[in-house]
Formats: structure tokens, C-alpha cells, sequence
């Protein structure tokens, strides 16, 4: 007889385990067919192609309001610190709310309020105005640092446990496919448009944060998941609330924050396989943070692409980048998904690195492109697979404080790198920076081969705790 926990878990499109089926290999075929999973990879797609669509807009513009190497410099990196600083500030204590709050109304009001803000850049952007678009940007990067942790806390309660490496990288798709189609609607809109039209951007990406939110409601939860989100609602781990106990009524609400705010703290300490991982990624992003100030600089000053040419290379470099993801997303999300996520890690970190060590020795767009591609292949596998073996360690009530806390490493890392990216490629080159990131990524890697070969099969029950 099926109970109606059964049945609505059922109508959701996760399938109860039959324990006595051999095992067999889950493809994306087998995720779509979840409607939860299905609505809000749908979503995030459109989303995302709005994100990459405005984010280009704006970096080819603010690339225009200096015409030195150094004050373009300092237009992207600030731009670049204005979306990433808000994950280092906040980027912990929002995976505490996150843990605390309905993880799918998170997502929506984070949807609804970046629709307003969006709108908001657009008359920032025709005045041309640094600081406006940055402390707009800022605001942007602020509310969706509670989206990202959300997601990734939501999808374990949305599919079966065999399920979840598959998931991981069909959600790693929808940034790929957005990476793909965005750039390249930006350049043609871009070049159509002309210059001082960019706003146009703006506006598809607030109606993207729409049609996100509109498909992130359609998502129902599960029976199981329902009753843990109520659970939620009162619980604090062990710690937080023998602390709590503690303390008197006016100040009981900070204290249960502060000490689940430890909770998190303690996980990146004690934890050693989520200790691990927050070191692996800000070895990385100290070398990845300086790439991403120094891509469109180097184009710019290597090659002399200017305005509406700099943006369809921008897109274009992007778009193979984006084809090299897909290819190795659809690889791991159908072939390996019961890999340990550990090898993962090793193989797309030490591989990524080789191609962005040269990058800056090539000697044309050709081979630029080619080394993308190669770049994208391996780049993929990386959110997925730390993301998984996060998934795996931690009980779900933790997830937010977890994944915020190796976030707010891995952007201290990042917004250091950025910080210094003008002046020591100024100093080196640009062509050394990108080798020594290429390196960094390369010893990233090989110390992710400390991490334990888990599978799913070793995921950790909610009820137990890590810390």
C-alpha cells in the first residue's frame, strides 16, 4: 500500500530505490523526468543567458571609459569586485539563513528582488556612471549570495540519492548552455544596437530573473523535504542550541545565529574533507581571480580589439569555452555518474590548468579559441564534483553553512587575485600571469588527490552531523 508521503514524493518524480535492482547507470533522461528538476533547470537557464547578456554589456562598456591599459584594468576589476565582493562578506552568514529559511522561497524572493535592481542599472548605465553601476552591482551580488547556496541545497531533497552526481552536473549545464547562448546573443544585439545601446541588455536580464522566478514557484517539494523545511524552522544544531540555552531572551535570537554561524566556521576546521576542499579552491581562484580581470585586457592590448569587435571575440571565445562544458557535462552527468567525485576534482583541475598556463603565449585568436575549448572540457567537471562530495559529507540541514563557508574562501582568494591582477600584470606580463594561474590550478589538483575516493553510497544521513 503506498502511503501519501510515497505518493507525493511519486507526483514530484523521484522513484522510490528498489533495493533488490541491480544497479545501473543514471543518465540526464533519468533526471528530467523529475518536473521539480526539469522547472528549474528551465529556469536557470534563462536566468543565466540574462546574467552573461548584462555582464557582457556592461564590461565592454566600462572597458570604453578610459582609453589606458591601467584604468581598464581598474574599470573590469572593479566591476568583477563589485559582483564578488558580497560572497566574501556575506557569503557565510547567508548559508546560516539559507539553513534556517524555506530553501524555494529563498530562491524566488532573490528572483524578484534582482528583477527591480536590474532595472535600476539601466539609468547607471546611459550616465555612464562607475560608481553607480558598481554599487548596483554590489546590491545584485548581495541578495543572490543566498541563491546559489539555496540550489544547492534544494536539489538533494529534489531526487533520489543515486540521482544526485547527474543532477549536480545537468545543473552545471544550465550555466554552460547560458554561457553559450548569452555571449552570443550579446554580440549580435550588441553590434545591431550599436554603442551607447547597451541598456537593451539590462532589460532582458530583468525579465530572465522572471521567468526563473515563475518556474522555481512551479516547483512542488516533496513530502519529506515539506516536513524537514518545517523541522528547519525550529532546530539548530547541537552545539548552537546548548549555547543558545544559554543565553537570555533578548539576545536568543542573535546567539542562535552566532553559534550555527560557528557551526559552519567549525566544519571548514574540523572537517577534513570539507577543510580540503576550501583549501583546493582558493589555491585555484588566487590564480583564476587575476583571469578574469586580465581575459579582456589582454585581448584588448594584445590584439587591439576595440568596442563591437572586442565583444563578438569576448562572445565568441565564450560560446567554445561553453560547447567544451557542455560536452564534458553531458559526459559525466551520463557516463560516470558513480565516479568518486575526488578524481573529478584531480583530473578537471590538473587539466584545466595545461591550457591556461599558455594562453597568454599563444600567437593568435585561432589558437585562443582552441585553448577555450580545452579549457571548458575541463572546467565542467569541477562544480560538480566538489559540490557532490560536499553533498556527501554533510547533512542537508548544513548545507548552506557549509557550501557559504568554502564560498567565502574561495572569493577572499579571488577578490585578492583581482585586487592584484593589474599591477603584477603590469609588472610580469600578462602572459606570466596566466602561466602562474595555470600553475595554481595544476597544484590545486594534485593536492585534491588527499581526498577521499567517496561515491554516493557513503552519503552521510541528515540526522547524523560531520562536526
Amino acid at each position: 500500500m503506498i502511503t501519501d508521503l510515497e505518493q507525493e514524493s511519486l507526483e514530484a518524480g523521484i522513484q522510490p530505490p528498489d533495493e533488490d535492482a541491480p544497479a545501473k547507470r543514471v543518465t540526464f533522461v533519468d533526471v528530467l523526468r523529475n518536473a521539480n528538476i526539469r522547472n528549474l533547470w528551465l529556469g536557470q537557464i534563462v536566468s543565466q543567458i540574462g546574467d552573461y547578456f548584462a555582464f557582457l554589456a556592461l564590461t565592454v562598456v566600462v572597458t570604453g571609459f578610459s582609453n589606458t591599459t591601467q584604468g581598464t584594468v581598474l574599470a573590469v576589476s572593479g566591476l568583477l569586485i563589485s559582483f564578488s565582493l558580497p560572497r566574501l562578506l556575506f557569503g557565510l552568514l547567508a548559508g546560516v539563513f539559507v539553513d534556517r529559511w524555506d530553501r524555494r522561497r529563498t530562491m524566488l524572493v532573490s528572483d524578484l528582488v534582482r528583477v527591480v535592481l536590474a532595472l535600476f542599472m539601466i539609468p547607471a548605465f546611459l550616465a555612464a556612471s562607475l560608481p553607480a553601476i558598481f554599487a548596483l552591482a554590489f546590491l545584485m551580488s548581495t541578495v543572490g549570495t543566498v541563491f546559489g547556496p539555496a540550489k544547492t541545497a534544494l536539489i538533494p531533497r529534489l531526487v533520489a540519492k543515486e540521482q544526485l552526481l547527474s543532477a549536480n552536473a545537468l545543473s552545471q549545464t544550465s550555466q554552460m548552455l547560458a554561457t553559450m547562448i548569452g555571449p552570443a546573443l550579446a554580440g549580435f544585439t550588441l553590434a545591431t544596437a550599436g554603442a551607447g545601446n547597451e541598456w537593451v541588455a539590462l532589460v532582458v536580464d530583468s525579465a530572465t530573473f522572471l521567468v526563473s522566478a515563475f518556474t522555481i514557484w512551479l516547483i512542488r517539494m516533496p513530502g519529506s523535504a515539506k516536513a524537514s523545511v518545517a523541522d528547519l524552522n525550529t532546530q539548530v544544531s547541537e552545539d548552537g542550541a546548548h549555547a543558545a540555552r544559554q543565553l537570555d531572551s533578548s539576545s536568543s535570537a542573535i546567539g542562535k545565529v552566532w553559534q550555527e554561524l560557528k557551526v559552519g566556521l567549525k566544519a571548514l576546521v574540523f572537517n577534513g574533507v570539507i577543510g580540503m576542499v576550501a583549501i583546493v579552491m582558493s589555491i585555484t581562484m588566487l590564480g583564476v581571480g587575476a583571469i578574469n580581470v586580465l581575459w579582456v585586457v589582454f585581448l584588448k592590448t594584445q590584439f587591439g580589439y576595440e568596442g563591437p569587435e572586442l565583444a563578438w571575440r569576448l562572445s565568441l571565445l565564450d560560446i567554445v569555452f561553453s560547447v567544451g562544458m557542455v560536452v564534458a557535462s553531458v559526459v559525466v552527468g551520463n557516463l560516470l555518474s558513480g565516479l568518486a567525485p575526488k578524481w573529478l576534482i584531480v583530473i578537471s583541475l590538473v587539466g584545466a590548468g595545461a591550457p591556461i598556463a599558455v594562453f597568454g603565449f599563444l600567437p593568435d585568436y585561432w589558437w585562443l579559441l582552441a585553448a577555450s575549448t580545452l579549457m571548458g572540457v575541463f572546467v565542467a567537471p569541477i562544480n560538480t564534483g566538489v559540490s557532490t562530495l560536499i553533498q556527501i559529507v554533510t547533512p542537508n540541514r548544513m548545507l548552506g553553512r557549509v557550501g557559504g563557508g568554502i564560498g567565502t574562501v574561495a572569493e577572499t582568494s579571488s577578490i585578492l587575485s583581482m585586487s592584484l591582477a593589474g599591477v603584477v600584470g603590469a609588472a610580469i606580463g600578462i602572459p606570466l600571469v596566466f602561466a602562474i594561474a595555470g600553475g595554481l590550478c595544476i597544484a590545486g589538483g594534485l593536492a585534491s588527490l588527499v581526498l577521499p575516493a567517496l561515491t554516493l553510497k557513503d552519503m552521510v544521513p541528515d540526522e547524523q552531523t560531520t562536526v
